[in-house]
């Protein structure tokens, strides 16, 4: 094994046991070892089980995940390291969830609870903010689930007069009829053409022109829509 260097910008300098391994086989960022640490000082937390799955909850959005699986991470972590790294040979701890279940960072569950930086939901942990974040954006989905009030006959001749395809005019419809909707489909599907025609159809239902906002990851796909 290559031998540490003291000064690589990947290592917390003062990361202690189990945080320490974690950091130098390349699972855990210095960031995520301090701030797990600082938590951990503020709350009266010794444990090093729970900081270590605090240090994972705070590396979770880093990588662009809301929260981290503590019943799964030992098999689906990934690592920043040159070389190979054996993650079933690190020091994952025994009875993960009662020590993060009994912790002072940690509120237990949906329902509310003591206002903590960290959220357990079953083996998942979030970092409290990205869990209210998250419960506020799937209210809002819930909020957008009701029908709408359509003129039938005009919707019936404009997916006639617009649609071939049952795939398309099918989701065209859905999306019509719904304050929130998903067109979804591989590569050449008509995605796009869908949208364009879904558009045209919300116009002729009288939607303000002005309450209409497009992206696209592409000029192409935008030219296309417009």
């Amino acid at each position: 094994m290559t031998a540490l260097d003291p000064f690589d910008a990947r290592l917390a300098a003062r990361a202690p046991g189990v945080l320490r391994e974690f950091n130098v086989a390349g699972v855990l960022a210095p960031a995520d070892v301090h701030v797990a640490q600082r938590l951990a000082a503020i709350a009266g937390e010794t444990s090093e089980a729970v900081m270590l799955a605090a240090a994972l909850a705070v590396r979770g959005p880093r990588l662009g995940h809301v929260y981290v699986d503590l019943a799964t991470i030992r098999d689906t972590a990934t690592v920043d390291a040159e070389e190979p790294v054996d993650l079933a040979e690190l020091p994952w701890p025994e009875d993960w969830l009662a020590a993060v279940e009994a912790s002072p960072l940690v509120a237990v569950g949906e329902e509310g609870g003591a206002e903590r930086p960290l959220r357990l939901v079953g083996s998942a942990l979030y970092l409290d903010r990205y869990w209210r974040e998250e419960r506020q954006v799937a209210a809002d989905l819930v909020s957008l689930r009701a029908s709408l009030d359509i003129d039938e006959a005009r919707l019936g001749d404009g997916l006639a007069r617009l649609f071939d395809d049952d795939r398309q005019r099918a989701a065209a419809e859905t999306a019509v009829r719904r304050r929130l909707a998903v067109v979804a489909g591989g590569p050449g599907t008509g995605k796009t053409t869908t949208v364009a025609r879904i558009l045209a159809l919300l116009l002729e239902q009288g939607a303000d022109p002005s309450l209409i906002a497009l992206a696209a990851p592409t000029g192409k796909a935008a030219a296309r829509i417009i």
